[in-house]
């Protein structure tokens, strides 16, 4: 069982950002390396990595910790998308490495799972550092997490011949529920109505006939969440790269 003592284990460790515990049991280690090492940094990448999760797991270990260990860097980024918003996080040493961390997986699994044409990818890739730079990081990791949802229910299906998952958009659905995880405790009334209009446009996005969803339809609802400023009123002015008007019909 998770106690103070094994959260004092764990600051010893620099390299180690945040531990989740899984609904059934078992740890996963989130470590402060790359999820996604360049080819050429595997070797170096790998040892470090080895090498830090074998200092915390040893320590673990001597507090007492008898359940099994998985370092995330290990990995598929589909697996650790699923920890980082399924599991319950007992140990975070850095917040703002686990952000980062997290939109990481969030971008590069949304750049992955949308069959999208060149040139829409290599607009997503030139906007993504506008994206990433967002301010307060809260609402850079909705908009990250939004684009995830996007690629994975509406832009998946549509590539299969089926219909957006609309229904993610209830006011208790998927989608909902995946944003405010991400809102840090207390926060909710800041961030309730940003979540709201968002949704509410992208309602109005899937109500457009198939005929209609066009490459500009797609760059809209990516623009959606990066459009609507924090209090939750829609700017008079658009940002660059950035619009919550329609594309015409």
């Amino acid at each position: 069982m998770w106690n103070g003592e094994l959260a004092s284990v764990c600051r010893r460790h620099p390299d180690l950002v945040a531990i989740y515990e899984a609904p059934g049991g078992g740890l996963a280690l989130l470590l402060r390396q790359t999820l996604v090492p360049l080819h050429e940094e595997r070797g170096r990448w790998f040892n470090e990595t080895r090498r830090a999760a074998r200092a915390v797991v040893t320590s673990l270990r001597a507090a007492g910790v008898t359940e099994e260990v998985s370092v995330l860097q290990w990995r598929q980024l589909v697996d650790v998308a699923a920890v980082l918003t399924g599991w319950l996080c007992r140990y975070l040493g850095d917040a703002e490495r686990c952000a980062q961390l997290s939109d990481i997986v969030s971008a590069r699994l949304a750049d992955r799972a949308a069959p999208i044409s060149s040139t829409l990818l290599d607009w997503y890739r030139d906007m993504a550092p506008s994206w990433l730079a967002v301010e307060p990081e809260v609402r850079r990791r909705l908009i990250i997490r939004t684009h995830l949802w996007i690629a994975e229910r509406v832009l998946l299906p549509m590539a299969r011949g089926a219909d957006p998952l609309a229904a993610d958009l209830g006011p208790t659905g998927r989608l909902a529920w995946r944003l405010v995880r991400i809102v840090p405790p207390g926060e909710l009334d800041v961030w309730k109505a940003w979540i709201r209009l968002t949704i509410t446009d992208l309602q109005r996005a899937l109500s457009w006939p198939a005929g209609r969803r066009t490459e500009v339809w797609v760059r809209w609802l990516f623009d959606i969440p990066y459009s609507i400023p924090v209090t939750g009123r829609r700017p008079r002015d658009v940002p660059v790269g950035g619009s919550t008007r329609a594309p015409r019909r």
